[in-house]
């Protein structure tokens, strides 16, 4: 079976972690043949499997599927002009058009048994967006589907976009059930098309790497939080309203450390200075290898205003730390409350009391990785779906 998995880049985030997972999975089964095309490049492209024909897109294509910050970062001056050439087109013909006639020209005659969106456009960007275009309209394939890997509803995907999008898909997967749910409340005409598959999660890699060097030295209370550090969506400016409450009231037995990297990364620096809370939050940066970090910490805490199916929240349970999280579509999915986490409001007033909890009764803590330690994370569910869906005729 030939198969063919579409990507905007394998930048380090969160899809693309999920989309290498996947390609270490599919790639056990012996009946499938797999090929990646990527628009660009990226930090993951280690990561995929030898067994996986991988092919990219040409320079132009490459430009506006980096992200600016990162053709920035190389100083190349000729890529630079060029990168912002393409932000002044898209601006004058729209991101559909200049996707179409730079994708046209990577079309092939291979026909597909299975061919893959994996990335769903982002809402009101210029340049988050073309997998779909692709899979649909230049790509031969038996069966398409695409890969939704968020709350369409608190995303503000677009109905009539949709509506056009996925008209041609025979199938719709979400990354939880919950995302479902509100997939087939928003798009009801395709309900019959969608379906859930788990993201998949290399489990013993994960465990290996956890141990591979020692992160910081144990504190009192070492709290995590992982992610792009973009506020809109991701609000880790919380955690630095969350600290200044906890050191009025005394509770500064902890450490926060926050790793990643983003747009709002040194804003947050500013804030937790204006703050006075530079003493307790540690702002890592980008980091090839979190595992030590989630293995060593006493709890993850997620301030999402919404999520798909964090891969973080797996890889803590998958090391034994419990999670204290917002209340996104598929929280209860991942965690049971009060056994391997908490699950609370996404506002400060909610979390703080929880936050300020656990640091002041760290046996709850000890009660919870007993608990996930008794109920061990595995992928059979993710491997059963999957299964399910490529192999039907």
């Amino acid at each position: 079976m030939k198969i063919l998995f579409v990507a905007q880049n394998f930048q380090m985030g969160g899809i693309q972690k999920a989309l290498i997972n996947t390609l270490k999975e599919v790639s056990l089964y012996k009946h499938y043949e797999i090929d990646v095309f990527t628009f660009a490049e990226g930090v993951l492209m280690k990561d995929i499997p030898p067994n996986v024909n991988v092919y990219t897109g040409n320079l132009l294509l490459q430009l506006i599927a980096t992200p600016f910050a990162e053709v920035k970062k190389r100083k190349n001056v000729w890529h630079i002009m060029l990168r912002i050439f393409c932000m002044i087109v898209v601006r004058l013909i729209g991101s559909n058009n200049l996707y179409a006639i730079l994708l046209k020209t990577h079309s092939n005659n291979r026909l597909y048994d299975i061919a893959i969106s994996y990335f769903n456009d982002v809402p009101h960007s210029y340049f988050n967006q073309g997998t779909n275009l692709f899979v649909d309209k230049f790509v031969k394939a038996n069966r398409k589907f695409a890969w939704i890997h968020t709350d369409p509803l608190k995303a503000n995907f677009n109905y009539d976009v949709c509506v056009i999008t996925y008209k041609n898909y025979d199938r719709l997967f979400c990354v939880s059930e919950a995302c479902k749910q509100n997939l087939m409340h928003f798009l009801p005409q395709y309900k019959n098309k969608i379906q859930v598959i788990y993201n998949f999660f290399p489990i013993e890699e994960i465990k290996e790497l956890a141990w591979q060097y020692t992160a910081f030295e144990k504190g009192t209370m070492d709290l995590l939080s992982i992610g792009r550090i973009e506020n809109a969506t991701k609000r880790f400016e919380l955690i630095l309203h969350l600290c200044k409450l906890l050191k009025e009231a005394s509770i500064s037995n902890f450490r926060w450390r926050i790793l990643g990297n983003g747009p709002d990364l040194l804003q947050n620096k500013r804030l937790a200075f204006e703050l006075g809370v530079d003493d307790v939050v540690e702002f890592i940066g980008v980091c090839h290898n979190p595992y030590p970090f989630i293995r060593q910490s006493d709890v993850l805490i997620l301030t999402s205003a919404y999520e798909g199916y964090p891969m973080v929240v797996g890889e803590a349970l998958i090391l034994e730390t419990p999670v204290i999280t917002t209340s996104f579509a598929a929280a209860r999915e991942q965690i049971s409350d009060g056994q391997n986490g908490l699950i609370t409001s996404g506002n400060v007033e909610d979390l703080y009391p929880v936050i300020a909890s656990v640091i002041e009764n760290a046996d709850s803590l000890q009660t919870m990785k007993k608990f996930i330690e008794e109920n061990q994370y595995t992928n059979q569910k993710a491997q059963e779906q999957l299964v399910w869906e490529f192999d039907a005729k």
